[in-house]
């Protein structure tokens, strides 16, 4: 890649990556990033579907009879949602996703683009003990500015409205370094956009499908619906994952992966009943394609979380799955914090592996190179 190709891209990828992180697309209710994506995904590909839940399948054609790739990332991030509102105006709720509730006390969030906070105990009035522990969910609440439950109705706030955290994306003192909410997973969906719009000319030895699905932080849901129609030769899953090298997540101990040291090809992952391990001949196809691309990258175990890749594999007789993740810190929290440089390079390596796949790609079991 030539370094003005380089950086268009990087530019592209932030300004996209701000933009998109700003739409609030909680699990189930991700119309405003899918509009979005498909405005953009258009001009780019030979056609684009929108399936009943909002999965988003863009294709670049193929030769006859030519195998096909999907590449895929997910749209939607975690939050909440409202249960009940109380007499005098305090909205109650519950999460939607990973919600962790010592991060959700005091916090600015939004309710159909109205702000509120997370409500607290005054510290003058919080005993000592209390202020070493984290409410329950049940005990949250969120307030919007009013004190009565006709106020919030009279707003058109209701019972099932989505919750997001209010945290717009900012640079760190590292001009690389980005924080902000829903980071996880709206950098996948920026690669998938520049992806598309890299492509748009290339002749490929496949089919293309450029896919973003939906409700994956609520059980991998929409990538299952997909990739059953789809039916891919293989597929690619481009996502998050946590980071490790900080004082509370050990890059030994914990987890491998560190930000700002390339993308990550994930061998395996494990979360409660879920699991992939990398399928031998597509992840020696990736690598091969990193060694011979000069790509750096870091192979790590992700124990304790998925994506997509966890389900995608298992569909109908089996689909050849990679993950390539981005390392980034503080996880489902509303200041996730990421480097664009291993975005760039999740998006040469899907680039490079989209214009090399083809009927001549060994995804076979036997020939894999490692043991």
């Amino acid at each position: 890649m030539s370094d003005g190709l380089e950086h268009d891209s990087r530019t592209h990828l932030i300004q996209f990556l701000g933009e998109y992180a700003a739409i609030d697309g909680v699990a189930g209710h991700e119309h405003a990033i899918v509009e979005r994506l498909v405005a953009d995904l258009t001009p780019h590909v030979d056609e684009i579907d929108v399936d009943p839940f909002g999965n988003i399948v863009a294709t670049k054609r193929g030769p006859d009879a030519a195998p096909s790739l999907m590449i895929a990332a997910h749209s939607d991030e975690i939050g909440a949602a409202v249960k009940a509102v109380d007499l005098d105006g305090m909205i109650r709720f519950e999460r939607i996703g990973g919600v962790v509730e010592s991060l959700l006390v005091g916090r600015a969030v939004t309710i159909r683009g109205h702000a509120g906070v997370v409500g607290c105990r005054p510290g003058h009035l919080t005993p000592a003990a209390e202020r070493l522990s984290v409410p329950q969910m049940r005990e949250l609440y969120i307030d919007l500015g009013f004190d009565t439950a006709a106020e919030v109705h009279a707003l058109g706030v209701g019972v099932g409205d989505a919750i997001v955290y209010d945290a717009p994306m900012r640079a760190f003192a590292n001009p690389n370094r980005f924080s902000g909410k829903a980071l996880d997973n709206r950098v996948g969906c920026t690669i998938v956009v520049e992806l598309a719009r890299r492509l748009k000319d290339v002749t490929l030895g496949c089919e293309l499908h450029l896919v973003v699905t939906v409700q994956e932080e609520v059980g991998l849901r929409g990538a299952r619906m997909v990739t059953h129609r789809l039916n891919p030769t293989a597929a690619i899953i481009v996502d998050t994952m946590p980071a490790g090298g900080t004082p509370d997540t050990s890059s030994t101990k914990d987890l491998a992966a560190r930000m700002g040291q390339g993308p990550v090809l994930t061998l395996a992952s494990q979360g409660g009943n879920a699991g992939m391990i990398a399928q031998p001949g597509f992840r020696d196809f990736l690598v091969g394609l990193a060694e011979r691309e000069g790509i750096g990258y870091q192979p790590s175990l992700f124990y304790g979380g998925n994506s997509d890749a966890a389900v995608v594999h298992l569909v109908n007789a089996g689909v050849p799955t990679a993950a390539i993740n981005i390392a980034r810190r503080y996880s489902h929290s509303p200041v996730e914090t990421l480097d664009i440089g291993d975005a760039l390079g999740a998006l040469r390596w899907s680039e490079v592996a989209a214009r090399s796949f083809s009927g001549e790609t060994d995804l076979s079991f036997l020939a894999s190179r490692w043991g």
